[in-house]
């Protein structure tokens, strides 16, 4: 049962890890810069993975009331690790563009878990 969150536990230790780096970061809102963009990258493929193992452990199709609450939930997390930086992190600042790049990354990953991989997702759970 634990081999379903091994990735996700994974997956979510890098992006703490990534998360409370200290760094100098200076705030302007830029839709499509890299940052923003592997902000959204590192949510979607959370959200991906907390869904891989909710399917591994349930042995159910992905409903989208699970999807929904996977989602809230990555999106949550990418919205404390912005107020453990401003607050615990030296040089890293609070960004409010962050949490929607979480976000939208979050929903990307959400998404693409309930309409593109469900099959994938079959596949491989089968094959692991």
């Amino acid at each position: 049962m634990l081999k379903y969150y091994f990735y996700p536990f994974l997956w979510l230790l890098f992006v703490t890890g990534l998360s409370v780096m200290p760094g100098v970061s200076l705030p302007k809102f830029d839709l499509f810069s890299s940052d923003k963009l592997a902000h959204a990258f590192v949510y979607c493929v959370m959200c991906i993975l907390v869904l891989y193992g909710w399917r591994g452990i349930t042995k159910k199709d992905l409903n989208w009331i699970a999807v929904i609450a996977i989602i809230a939930g990555c999106t949550a997390y990418g919205i404390l690790m912005e107020f453990v930086q401003y607050a615990f992190v030296p040089g890293r600042m609070y960004e409010s563009d962050d949490m929607i790049a979480n976000a939208v990354g979050a929903l990307a990953g959400g998404w693409t878990s309930k309409v593109r991989l469900q099959k994938w997702l079959s596949i491989w759970q089968k094959n692991g």
